[in-house]
């Protein structure tokens, strides 16, 4: 046994002695690979390698929002008749590419068909889970009373769809008169006068905000902005907006944090009416340098190396008196293209407006297995295009399939807050 020991320790030194003798070796190769592996690590843009020009917006466009939206004069080419005349709890704005007509179809025969879809069918998603959840506040039933009909089980929010466009070809009469048809049928379209691309979608969020502005803010209480690939679940945000809670089931147990997942408390409650905006945050991100890269910024447009904290432009949430401050801050902003960070990042921070992160915004599409769990308990998730958002809708109303609750001790495994 003690011979045995002393050969295991001789072994041990030798390995040893040779790891010694190949640091001394080729020690000067070794540090320079910890200060590249450090370098690395720690790598930030450098703002003078973003010099590409953004398709769109070279150096000498003009990049106020007043040169684009006219804070003093009526710029829109179409507005819906009476628009924000009745009251609204909540107000939803889609921004949409204007020849996306099917896609709008499919919001209207969708989540978007509130007659339907609303807060009664939150009680066909989550009853099963009774006791896992908090209700809606009493109070805030009371504090809402004018843009609600019914109690209980059949319980009814007012809502306003409206979707937000522009132009996608100034000389495309034919484009121009399906639109005009489309508006005058439905009566939820705004249309302003500029190009229809992804990098105009700033001016976009921000002809929202407008219109919002001078409109709705004595007829509605909330203020939601979302693309037209974001299936939003209305049910869940309205229980939210009146005081309840989500309950937590096995897929999106996994959405949560340790600071998050405890549902049943009274604390996860929403009980402000001002000073509100949720999402889905994103923080310490960097600039794209790759010119190739869909979210490219040139140095000319943000020079810093890590943007503010911005919540995805997919979908948020807020209380109707942020947004005229996001648009008064917007005027004095130059225009980045980015919106999400732009509105919830650049104007958010210039208005002193605090960004909360909520794990139900999801920014993806849910794996395949996960989809109708992940659907029935968050309040969005994003790319749902086209065909994949009639799958969405199908899974979310397929009441009699019910979402277990969350194994044992699940939140022993969740990080213990997101990392900003």
């Amino acid at each position: 046994m003690h011979i045995r020991l002393v050969d295991e320790l001789k072994r041990l030194y030798r390995i040893v002695a040779r790891i010694w003798l190949f640091i001394r070796r080729y020690k000067a190769i070794i540090i320079l690979a910890v200060f590249l592996a450090y370098r690395i690590f720690n790598f930030k843009p450098d703002p003078s390698k973003r010099t590409a020009s953004l398709a769109g917006w070279s150096r000498d466009a003009p990049r106020s929002v007043a040169d684009y939206l006219d804070p003093t004069k009526d710029t829109a080419l179409i507005v819906p008749r009476h628009f924000c005349r009745s009251k609204a709890l909540l107000t939803i704005a889609v921004c949409s590419y204007v020849h996306h007509f099917e896609r709008r179809r499919a919001i209207r025969k969708l989540w978007g068909n509130f007659t339907d879809f609303n807060y009664s069918v939150f009680v066909k998603l989550h009853g099963h889970l009774k006791g896992r959840y908090q209700d809606v506040l009493p109070e805030r039933l009371k504090l809402y009373s004018e843009y609600l009909s019914g109690e209980g089980d059949s319980l009814r929010a007012s809502i306003r769809l409206v979707f937000i466009v522009g132009r996608r070809n100034l000389a495309s009469l034919l484009e121009n008169e399906a639109v005009a048809i489309e508006a005058q049928k439905y009566n939820d379209v705004i249309q302003e006068n500029f190009i229809d691309t992804y990098n105009n979608l700033t001016i976009k969020a921000v002809m929202a905000l407008k219109h919002i502005t001078q409109s709705c803010l004595n007829t509605t209480a909330f203020y939601f902005k979302c693309d037209d690939d974001t299936f939003v679940n209305v049910p869940n945000i309205l229980h939210f907006l009146l005081g309840g809670t989500i309950p937590v089931n096995v897929v999106t147990a996994g959405f949560h944090y340790g600071n998050t997942y405890e549902v049943t408390s009274p604390r996860k409650r929403l009980t402000a009416r001002r000073e509100m905006m949720y999402g889905r945050q994103h923080c310490n991100v960097p600039p794209a340098t790759n010119k190739l890269n869909k979210w490219y910024m040139p140095s000319y447009m943000f020079r810093g190396g890590v943007y503010p904290r911005y919540l995805c432009g997919s979908g948020y949430l807020l209380s109707i008196d942020v947004v005229p401050r996001l648009y008064k801050a917007s005027l004095g902003t130059r225009i980045v293209h980015l919106e999400d960070m732009f509105v919830t990042g650049l104007c958010a921070e210039k208005a002193g407006i605090k960004r909360t992160n909520h794990p139900l915004f999801r920014s993806s599409y849910p794996y395949e297995g996960d989809e109708q769990c992940a659907l029935k308990g968050s309040f969005t998730v994003h790319r749902a295009k086209d065909n994949v958002m009639w799958e969405a809708w199908y899974r979310v109303t397929n009441f009699s399939s019910k979402c277990p609750p969350p194994q044992k001790d699940f939140h022993l495994r969740l990080p213990k807050m997101q990392r900003c």
